[in-house]
């Protein structure tokens, strides 16, 4: 999982990286993340994965499903590395990552190494998902933080999930300079009748204007 260790073309089709989110909307941030991780952990692909509900937090700007899928596929075309899943779209309701992460292992093989992209803000609250013992034997977490940035590891969640699961989360940490955009500051911005070029793909850009997305929020 090293940049030096040497991969087997039959191991690396199975090394799956999971970006989730409400991509309300996707952004450069989002893309950026997702290309180093994928290329520092020599990942196969990554999957993006919006949102139906989200679980945790309360979006009341959230855009339709439809609109944030298509943002994303939109976004992501020409990259053969990333696509685009509407498992938890499909599923309705709350999803959890727990499920997901197991439809991905039925649909990928159990074989199938599951790297969980995350920010190091989930680190806070990881303790607290579904499941979250059984989710960490299931897959590896890849937490990404700005270089200088203190995460601690609450003792809570080493006594939940072990030292082994915190020691690979640690190996697998990326430290990556801040990109500086967010999506609830292009909702802001757009709905201010602000510019966005340049905080999101030109397609996205267009996506949004077309379909008069967030604007009067």
């Amino acid at each position: 999982m090293s940049t030096n260790i040497n991969i087997s073309v039959s191991s690396y089709e199975k090394r799956i990286g999971i970006l989730g989110g409400t991509f309300n909307p996707i952004h450069m941030g989002h893309l950026i993340m997702a290309e180093e991780v994928c290329q520092h952990h020599h990942l196969s692909k990554i999957l993006f994965i919006p949102t139906y509900t989200p679980p945790h937090k309360q979006v009341n700007d959230l855009a339709d499903t439809h609109h944030r899928y298509e943002m994303i596929k939109a976004a992501i075309s020409g990259e053969s590395d990333f696509e685009v899943s509407d498992i938890e779209i499909m599923r309705k309701g709350k999803s959890y990552t727990i499920d997901t992460v197991r439809e991905i292992l039925e649909q990928y093989g159990n074989e199938s190494e599951i790297f969980l992209i995350m920010g190091a803000d989930s680190l806070n609250e990881l303790e607290l998902w579904k499941n979250i013992k059984k989710l960490s034997q299931l897959c590896h977490f890849v937490v990404v933080n700005r270089p200088g940035f203190n995460t601690e590891v609450s003792a809570r969640l080493v006594e939940i999930i072990g030292n082994d699961n915190i020691s690979d989360m640690e190996r697998l940490r990326i430290e990556m300079d801040p990109v500086g955009v967010s999506s609830t500051e292009i909702r802001k911005r757009v709905n201010d009748e602000v510019g966005i070029n340049g905080l999101v793909p030109e397609c996205v850009e267009a996506y949004i204007r077309d379909h008069a997305l967030y604007t009067h929020i």
